[in-house]
């Protein structure tokens, strides 16, 4: 079995491979039930997660199985944990069921996401979207930031909350030196002149979002936020087109969605339908697909 290191995995994507892999794979007949979430009590009353996201080649469907894998993420997350959650990607032969690789699911999750976030982008933003705002913090943000300019011409972004040492990582990233970087505390301003704004979770340093109350985005402007509960007016939920990553598993029951990352990626539905239209993508649960999808194509490129 081959152990497939986050070296291995950075080495054997790009950003643009990333996406358009996640784009077939949402067209494709791969096989994906439902994950398996379960809770792990620990002592004090506490709890950890254990999440089990499997999917298959479509054995049936193409009549034998000489091609295809069978795969599994495995993500543990306890109370206790430093870090994040830890994760492991285990992937089998589908003809023989023989495991043959071991990835850093970390590393993987880390490319999924971004890769999701940027699909949407692709869809939903305008064509000549290039100023970007990020309001708040997260880890993930290099990598957001790598794909999204791998789908849109980015040549200017505005951090408001952003971490320092996430900033850094970027200014130091090849891919986007032509990239014009600033800060700002005014977070209403700022969105004047935004044509994409990434709400990336809390401010660094503190346990609170930004002020959206009055969040109030231009027309045309496609918000792309990286967690299911962001605490936007409500005036946006019910004033943007809406999108989700899968329509069976919508992050809010009483709004109208209008597509899932899969009726996008198959064209029974449009992204943006006019040039002044505003967009949402929230996150929804995930199927075990993405994953899957991106784990074998490193395992065949590394």
């Amino acid at each position: 079995m081959r152990i497939i290191s986050s070296g291995d995995i950075d080495t054997s994507l790009t950003d643009r491979d990333a996406v358009e892999i996640l784009r077939q794979a949402y067209r494709s007949p791969v096989k994906a039930p439902d994950p398996i979430n379960l809770n792990i009590p620990r002592p004090q009353n506490l709890a950890g997660r254990f999440l089990v996201q499997p999917a298959w080649s479509d054995f049936a469907g193409q009549g034998h199985t000489d091609r295809g894998y069978i795969g599994c993420s495995l993500s543990l997350a306890l109370p206790e944990q430093e870090g994040g959650s830890s994760n492991l990607y285990v992937l089998f032969s589908g003809k023989g069921g023989q495991p043959i690789a071991l990835l850093d699911g970390v590393r993987l999750a880390a490319w999924r996401d971004a890769g999701l976030h940027a699909l949407a982008a692709a869809y939903l933003s305008r064509e000549d979207a290039q100023r970007l705002l990020i309001v708040g913090s997260d880890p993930r943000l290099p990598r957001l930031l790598a794909a999204y300019s791998a789908v849109r011409n980015i040549t200017s972004v505005l951090f408001a909350g952003t971490d320092k040492e996430i900033r850094r990582r970027i200014a130091g990233m090849p891919d986007l030196a032509q990239i014009t970087a600033r800060t700002t505390d005014d977070v209403d301003s700022a969105l004047e002149g935004a044509d994409i704004v990434c709400l990336a979770g809390k401010n660094a340093g503190t346990n609170e979002w930004a002020d959206l109350s009055r969040f109030d985005p231009p027309a045309g402007c496609h918000i792309d936020t990286l967690f299911a509960d962001p605490p936007l007016p409500e005036m946006i939920w019910q004033d943007a087109r809406l999108f989700t990553t899968n329509l069976g598993s919508v992050p809010r029951e009483d709004c109208e969605w209008t597509a899932g990352l899969t009726e996008l990626a198959m064209g029974e539905r449009a992204g943006r339908r006019y040039y002044g239209q505003r967009t949402l993508y929230v996150p929804g649960n995930e199927t075990g697909l993405a994953d899957f999808a991106l784990a074998a194509h490193v395992f065949l490129k590394s």
